[in-house]
């Protein structure tokens, strides 16, 4: 055969449009699929995190007369207190948090409990970060059912979780809705830590109502919550 009579072919430029058109499509299908399974493993490595700070918190209870880190200034707050059982920096971040932020957790300030039982001197002190105690594992009657760390609402500066404060921490300084499961500001919900070391994503608003899982008193833990 002569080489010279075959017929040589190439892509058009239609066929090349609609190639690239063919594989926008793809892309574009994809695409969502991608977003909610980086979104998926940023809460599941969330909630490790947490797990690993709830284990260091009571690795330091076990050392300390079983009493959580006491409540003490952003400088010598929980996270300085707890390294030593965590080491790692890098777990006190939650992956869905924005770059510039260096910490994604609040811890419960317990202070419904401290203005039960403590003195109006000494709850002054406690919430001036002078008093010389944490909270006592075994004074949470439902460990299992107790927050004991949450995830911040972005920007924020807390490091506990306060009613009374303002608004109240729970409505103002967590954020009930970290992992968003679409377009809404409450499509989604949060990661948080108990007391028994378990850890679980609740719903926007699950950690406040019907129970506020915050509250180790009952007054507290059965006061209505309204948030934005």
């Amino acid at each position: 055969m002569n080489p010279k009579s075959r017929t040589q072919h190439g892509f058009t430029l239609i066929e090349l449009l609609v190639v690239i058109g063919i594989i926008a499509i793809l892309a574009g299908m994809l695409m969502p699929a991608l977003v909610r399974a980086k979104q998926k493993a940023n809460r599941i490595k969330c909630l490790n995190n947490e797990r690993q700070l709830s284990l260091a918190a009571t690795l330091y209870a076990g050392d300390h007369d079983d009493e959580f880190p006491a409540r003490r200034r952003l400088t010598n707050a929980w996270m300085v207190s707890l390294k030593p059982y965590y080491q790692n920096t890098a777990i006190i971040k939650c992956p869905s948090d924005r770059m510039l932020e260096t910490r994604s957790y609040l811890i419960n300030g317990w202070n419904d409990y401290w203005e039960k039982t403590l003195t109006s001197r000494q709850y002054r002190r406690m919430m001036y970060w002078t008093h010389p105690h944490g909270m006592r594992i075994s004074d949470v009657k439902l460990p299992s059912e107790t927050i004991l760390f949450g995830e911040k609402r972005i920007g924020s500066f807390h490091v506990h979780m306060d009613f009374g404060q303002d608004s109240g921490n729970d409505k103002e300084e967590v954020n009930q809705n970290m992992h968003s499961a679409g377009s809404g500001g409450k499509s989604g919900g949060s990661n948080y830590a108990f007391v028994d070391g378990s850890v679980r994503m609740l719903p926007f608003g699950g950690s406040v109502k019907p129970v506020n899982l915050w509250a180790v008193t009952d007054i507290w833990r059965a006061a209505p919550v309204e948030l934005p």
